[in-house]
């Protein structure tokens, strides 16, 4: 008995001296924890990545006999896809945003040089660092996203629908070209002398991503991104209708193809 009594405050001994050592432990680290925690949220976040497709056609949608229904499957179809390319833009958006200068990290600096290529802005690289004010606000002018309706009226306007030859066979939706032998599919009737083909893509998306860039990067949408940065300043949500008013360069029908577009948009608006 006397022998069990005494290894019973041996016992406890123990116990109390771990959770003694145990809870400073505890008390030191949480503090720890939760400031990194808090660091990692205040870091510059990275662009989401580009969603990535097999190579897929688009639907059937000539054989849809029905106007309403046909309206319905074809924005039932790219509304998402456009979404995607917007939320895509959006991420690169507050990346840059999110930069109060230039980044230390190679990543940040990795993905900054991506964004800078891909929206087309001429910088050398040892300047980025010195001109980097005026780098992020040329960079936020073009980094935007577009209105859904905008997106798709175009779509519906320049592919028929989605029915038209080079949509079927290039899954080109909005009649972008290109200029290399082999780039994309030989119009009808194109003229002697000409090398221009209608650019064929991958997937719906790809050519959904590439009039996207057409419209941030070109010239000819200069009043587009002025017609943009206005609703931006004034924080308004960005309007198609407005917006179309931009793309008189688009068609050599100018100022006959804004408007019917922005009729396209009051007209098809109940199917969004």
């Amino acid at each position: 008995m006397n022998s069990l009594s005494s290894k019973i405050p041996l016992t406890l001994v123990i116990c109390i001296t771990l959770i003694a050592a145990i809870y400073p432990f505890t008390q030191e680290t949480s503090p720890q924890h939760s400031k990194s925690a808090s660091t990692a949220n205040n870091e510059v976040k990275e662009p989401a990545k580009r969603i990535k497709y097999e190579n897929e056609f688009l639907p059937d949608f000539a054989s849809i006999r029905d106007v309403k229904e046909k309206k319905a499957k074809f924005f039932g179809y790219l509304k998402p896809l456009v979404e995607a390319v917007n939320q895509e833009i959006k991420s690169d958006r507050q990346f840059v945003a999110s930069l109060t200068s230039y980044p230390e990290e190679q990543d940040a600096r990795i993905a900054l040089s991506n964004i800078i290529k891909r929206y087309d802005i001429d910088i050398e690289e040892t300047d980025i660092e010195s001109e980097f004010e005026q780098l992020k606000s040329r960079l936020l002018r073009r980094v935007d996203t577009l209105p859904v309706a905008l997106v798709l009226m175009q779509a519906a306007n320049e592919s028929a629908w989605g029915t038209s030859r080079f949509a079927l066979q290039a899954n080109n939706l909005f009649g972008q070209w290109c200029f290399s032998p082999g780039c994309g599919v030989v119009p009808k009737g194109r003229p002697d002398g000409e090398t221009y083909e209608v650019r064929k893509f991958n997937h719906p998306i790809d050519s959904i991503r590439s009039y996207f860039n057409n419209l941030n990067t070109g010239h000819a949408y200069v009043s587009l991104r002025d017609i943009r940065e206005q609703h931006r300043e004034n924080g308004e949500p960005l309007d198609a209708t407005e917006m179309a008013e931009g793309l008189s360069k688009y068609s050599i029908r100018r100022e006959e193809y804004v408007v019917e577009i922005q009729n396209m948009i009051r007209v098809n608006k109940k199917y969004l």
